[in-house]
């Protein structure tokens, strides 16, 4: 981050941004970043909002609009996402909107976020409906990841961030599940070689799924392994029990245990690749989750449609498929089974 400015300014930023960000994030990384932009662009103007998945709504954005009005900011302005994934999402998604679109830049302070949302342009908020179910496509000109930043990541914020390499691996790279097998102890101590591979190997897999599909019409659908019905979760526990890569981890094994059942990935692979998602940490419980909460977020889900049932399965470890025409009643039964397992299916 103390290259941030003069790196932004090859990007031929030339104003000062508009930062979106929160209090958290500013106390621990502002006034490196805030130097480093100062230095090389004016001061910067700041805008702080809450943190946390539930902030990012319609009232948030509103308020980051006022904001950005009393700035007097104009069609040359841009904005500079500094956080992660929930700040990259509504900033990206401000930036998208504001006067029909401006330009933004992004510096993701997690691991989730500098695998996986500050790649591939997808920005959007959440509504009482569902998960991201209002956004757009717009692509940030710059994204700055910094390893330095993730070493004071909470443990758990961490391991979010992990489950999602996993989910890049699982699709895409066997040998980037191999690398996580055998080094996983230093990725949950967040050692600098470790991290810079798999910041490094995921943000490339991502990047070469999203520029042979920039909208999501076909093959991108593939990153979505694990989130048909991890957004289920979050959505069915009003995304206050999991983080995102934890809803995600557990959608994983749901769709190794359907994926077993419709005899798509056999049983070796798949206790292989939940017992690795279970080893980076103790996921949360699904007790207590009403199953028709459940199925009412699966269905309202944007990867379901006109009724058409769709997922992300391996056909093999590294290998991904979309398959469509999913029973409603066997997918209906299936979850329930989870539900009553606790996700034990393993």
């Amino acid at each position: 981050m103390p290259k941030a400015g003069a790196l932004l300014a090859q990007y031929g930023f030339e104003t000062p941004p508009i930062v979106i960000t929160n209090a958290k994030i500013q106390k621990l990384h502002g006034s490196v970043l805030m130097k480093s932009l100062e230095r090389e662009l004016g001061l910067p103007h700041v805008i702080r909002i809450g943190d946390g998945e539930r902030y990012k709504n319609h009232d948030t954005l509103l308020q980051i609009y006022a904001a950005m009005f009393r700035l007097n900011a104009n069609r040359r302005s841009w904005i500079l996402a500094f956080g992660g994934g929930v700040i990259g999402d509504i900033a990206g998604f401000a930036a998208a909107t504001f006067m029909r679109g401006i330009r933004f830049a992004m510096v993701p302070t997690t691991l989730l976020a500098q695998v996986d949302s500050s790649i591939g342009g997808k920005v959007g908020i959440n509504v009482s409906q569902g998960k991201n179910l209002i956004g757009a496509f717009h692509q940030p000109s710059a994204v700055i990841s910094d390893m330095q930043v993730l070493r004071t990541l909470p443990k758990r914020e961490l391991s979010s961030g992990v489950y999602e390499v996993i989910k890049c691996g699982a699709i895409r790279s066997e040998r980037l599940l191999q690398y996580l097998e055998s080094r996983l102890a230093g990725v949950r101590k967040c050692l600098s070689a470790e991290m810079e591979h798999i910041v490094m190997e995921s943000a490339r897999i991502k990047a070469d799924v999203v520029a042979s599909d920039e909208t999501e019409s076909g093959l991108r659908m593939i990153l979505n392994y694990g989130h048909t019905i991890g957004h289920a979760f979050e959505a069915a526990t009003g995304y206050k029990r999991f983080k995102h890569g934890e809803a995600v981890a557990w959608g994983m094994i749901a769709a190794l245990g359907y994926g077993r059942e419709l005899g798509l990935l056999g049983s070796d692979a798949s206790s292989r690749l939940a017992r690795l998602i279970r080893g980076v940490d103790r996921l949360p419980s699904l007790k207590g989750i009403a199953f028709t909460e459940l199925w009412s977020a699966l269905f309202r889900d944007k990867k379901f449609l006109s009724g058409d049932i769709r997922m992300v399965f391996l056909r093999r470890l590294g290998k991904a498929e979309i398959v469509t025409g999913i029973d409603p009643e066997s997918i209906r039964g299936f979850l329930k089974r989870v539900l009553a397992a606790n996700g034990e299916l393993f």
